[in-house]
């Protein structure tokens, strides 16, 4: 059998080095640490209620059904509990004389535009004379929770 010379000796030493160096390259200090960062929340933003306007009103109790538009320009949804409508009052119209039925939506309203119906209507059991509101367009004040 024969065995390795010299040379192959050396060579075989140079190639043990260069492994081990190798592997040493690839050592590492491990260390704890700790920092912060930063987030931003969404915004919000009022919502905007409008409405349809219904026609031909009388003081007879029929329901005149209204059309609620919802406008959420917030940065996400935004919840909506109960929306109320109220007549404004001008000379000789008072704003009590009308029902406007409250709506109760409950719910996280999207970007945008959303809708919801109601009713409208001008009770007969107020004995007042209300001729004073014949031919007048109503301003309705729309509120939500």
């Amino acid at each position: 059998m024969k065995r390795f010379s010299r040379r192959t000796w050396i060579l075989l030493g140079v190639l043990a080095v260069a492994v081990l160096a190798t592997v040493g390259a690839y050592a590492y200090f491990s260390a704890a640490g700790s920092g912060t960062g930063t987030a931003a929340t969404g915004s919000v933003e009022p919502l905007v209620l409008t409405s349809s306007s219904p026609s031909g009103i009388w003081p007879d109790g029929t329901d005149h059904p209204i059309t609620i538009y919802i406008l959420n320009t917030g940065g996400g949804p935004q919840h909506v509990g109960t929306i109320s409508g109220n007549v404004e009052t001008f000379p000789g119209c008072w704003g009590y004389w009308f029902q406007v039925d409250s709506v109760v939506v409950n719910a996280n309203v999207p970007v945008g535009y959303s809708t919801q119906s109601t009713n409208i209507r001008m009770p007969t059991d107020n004995l007042d004379d209300q001729s004073a509101c014949a031919g007048q367009t109503l301003t309705i004040d729309w509120s939500s929770n």
